[in-house]
């Protein structure tokens, strides 16, 4: 059912709604396919070019510790955002496995989804004439928030991301680096536990960015942990806990 409401209603009535995710609700680990203790974990991941047969992931080894801020770097082309669908369980690696918390995407499918989520790079995942608002509700009903928690998280997002005034402005007339923010804001709208993000500051101005900075301290603080992929010496202005650079399919310290 669509909903109309006035941009002066973003911002939230209540208070922020739990997270749509617990370590405390996951399986026992003899359920698990992967290594139970991290949020995130590549173990031996491969993959090849279809049209080569050449590697893009060379038996990649990753291991993220709750809290924690990952960055990798990498040349164009290198493999980062291929790594990073691997993660989000886009698609399948030709060898090793990616789990959250010890679950993989082939078997635990729909709680998967619930515990990662994904910031593609460039313009993607947006919808031309839907309004800013209808498009976060649109994100959150697909990505499986409760109804009765749709709303609330729709005003928190709206709210935490500045959205406001732009939030009956259809996503066509909007520029680039507010489109960007938009993006940000239904990656980060469902509370999850992994985010991964490929280039997250395009096109982002400087009040911007500093609410992705927000954002991902936020899933920090909450034993989360963030994956950020951008080109070798386009590092955040952050404080990391692990830096690498992806070359060849393997990553070596930054």
């Amino acid at each position: 059912m669509e909903r109309s409401r006035d941009a002066s209603a973003a911002q939230p009535s209540e208070a922020r709604p739990p997270a749509l995710s617990d370590p405390r609700d996951l399986p026992a680990p003899a359920e698990a396919n992967g290594p139970a203790d991290f949020p995130l974990a590549l173990c031996s991941v491969s993959k090849h070019w279809a049209t080569t047969g050449a590697p893009v992931l060379d038996a990649l080894e990753l291991q993220l510790e709750p809290g924690t801020l990952t960055w990798i770097g990498g040349r164009n082309g290198a493999g980062k955002t291929t790594m990073l669908r691997v993660a989000a369980g886009l698609i399948e690696p030709d060898g090793g496995t990616a789990s959250v918390w010890g679950l993989t995407a082939a078997r635990h499918r729909a709680r998967y989804q619930q515990l990662v989520s994904f910031l593609p790079a460039g313009d993607r995942g947006l919808y031309a004439r839907l309004t800013v608002r209808r498009q976060l509700e649109f994100w959150a009903r697909i990505s499986m928030v409760p109804a009765r928690r749709v709303d609330v998280v729709v005003e928190h997002a709206i709210a935490d991301f500045a959205l406001a005034e732009l939030a009956a402005h259809r996503v066509d007339r909007m520029s680039m680096g507010q489109r960007q923010r938009l993006r940000l804001a239904m990656t980060f709208m469902t509370e999850p536990q992994v985010v991964l993000l490929d280039e997250p500051l395009t096109s982002l101005d400087a009040e911007a960015a500093s609410i992705l900075v927000r954002a991902v301290q936020r899933v920090r603080g909450e034993g989360g942990v963030v994956l950020w992929c951008s080109p070798t010496g386009e590092q955040p202005a952050l404080s990391l806990d692990a830096a690498w650079v992806l070359d060849r399919g393997k990553l070596s310290p930054a």
